[in-house]
Parts: structure tokens; C-alpha cells; sequence
């Protein structure tokens, strides 16, 4: 299971900055200090706060002309293991606590007759033939792609649903791909203009132009 509350060393501000960002993630560090209620100063603080935390990171701008798009932030959940699964549930017992091991009298053998398995019997197949490996249980493990491969994947997509509203997880999910690596790619194609922002919380995407 994740878990997403924070430290108790965290600051207020900064655990608000990460709720936020539990909520908004792949927003930049203005969109987070908006979504939590601080300043834009105060945000970016917390953000780099969280990230040597281990609880965000970042994807960095890229160059546009003149100016610099701004970072994008996503959460990092920690990974958490079941207050009932431990080491100590795992182990065996110790000796002195397993029951006495109680002698029984042997049981009466039985006639070679009667524990001889038939011959007709056993050369029958037991139980079902196995069944032939699923398409999912073969399947080869997903291929890094190259640069701008996401992005473009993720454009061809919003292009063959053109009136669709997709949430980067929805779209990652149906992809097999990273929620943070879609967003980030839907981030860049909205920047690009071939992808328009259509609402917030969550956030949703479609292909620019279909208003």
C-alpha cells in the first residue's frame, strides 16, 4: 500500500504543499502555492524541502525560444508494508512452543492388493492437461522508448479520441506507462499547443482545437 501523509518534522506549509501536490501532481511550484493556499516562495521552498524528502521530484523545463517552461512537480508515495504482514508473523515458532509430538501406534498395513493403484487407472491423465500460456503471461516486458516516444504516443492517442477528456493516470493506465511520465508528456504537448488544459482537479486533457 502508499502512503501519503507526512513526516511529523514536515512544517505546516510544507505538509499542505504536499497535499497539494498528492492532489495536483505534475502542476508547477505557482499552481501548488495556489492548490495549498501559501505564497510562491513559501511553495518552492517546501517543494525542494519534499523533494529531499523523497516525497516529490521534479521534471525540469525545457527552452522556448526565449524564455524556460516552468518545472513540473509530481508526488512520490512511499511504498508502506501492512501493519499484519512482519518478519515476526513469518517465522516459525520456536521449539519450545510447538505442541508435543505425540507417538501413535503404527497403522495396520494394508494388502498389496488393495494399495496397488490400477493399471487402467494409472495410466490415465490426472486432472486437466495444462492450459497453453496466456498472451499476458508471455507478454514481454515494456520497452524503454526513445526521446519524445511518450509524448508522441500520447499525442496519437488524444488524435485518434478527439472529443475524449483524459486524466494523465486514466491515459497512463491504458498506455502501461508511468502517471508522472504521461502527465509531464501532456504538460510539454500544452505547451506546444497540441494539447488544451480542460479542467482542474483532476486535471484534463484533449486534443487542441475541438471547443
Amino acid at each position: 500500500m502508499t502512503n501519503t501523509q507526512a513526516p511529523a518534522e514536515l512544517k505546516p506549509s510544507e505538509k499542505k504543499a504536499l497535499a497539494a501536490l498528492a492532489e495536483h501532481s505534475g502542476a508547477t511550484a505557482a499552481e501548488i502555492a495556489r492548490h495549498a493556499g501559501i505564497g510562491g516562495s513559501t511553495a518552492g521552498k517546501a517543494l525542494k524541502t519534499l523533494e529531499s524528502w523523497n516525497r516529490a521530484y521534479r521534471e525540469h523545463g525545457e527552452k522556448d525560444g526565449a524564455r524556460r517552461t516552468p518545472d513540473r512537480w509530481f508526488h512520490r508515495p512511499v511504498e508502506t508494508t501492512p501493519a499484519h504482514i512482519s518478519d515476526e508473523a513469518e517465522a516459525p515458532a520456536p521449539a519450545e512452543a510447538q505442541a508435543p509430538v505425540t507417538e501413535e501406534a503404527p497403522a495396520p498395513a494394508k494388502d498389496a492388493a488393495d494399495s496397488a493403484p490400477d493399471a487402467a487407472e494409472a495410466a490415465e491423465p490426472q486432472g486437466p492437461a495444462p492450459e497453453a500460456a496466456t498472451e499476458a503471461d508471455t507478454a514481454p516486458a515494456t520497452k524503454r522508448l526513445a526521446r519524445g516516444g511518450l509524448r508522441q504516443m500520447v499525442y496519437e492517442y488524444l488524435e485518434t479520441h478527439p472529443a475524449e477528456e483524459v486524466t494523465p493516470s486514466r491515459l497512463a493506465k491504458h498506455l502501461q506507462r508511468s502517471a508522472g511520465a504521461v502527465a509531464n508528456a501532456l504538460a510539454k504537448l500544452k505547451d506546444h499547443g497540441q494539447a488544451d488544459l480542460v479542467g482542474e482537479s483532476p486535471r484534463r486533457y484533449r486534443l487542441a482545437g475541438q471547443a
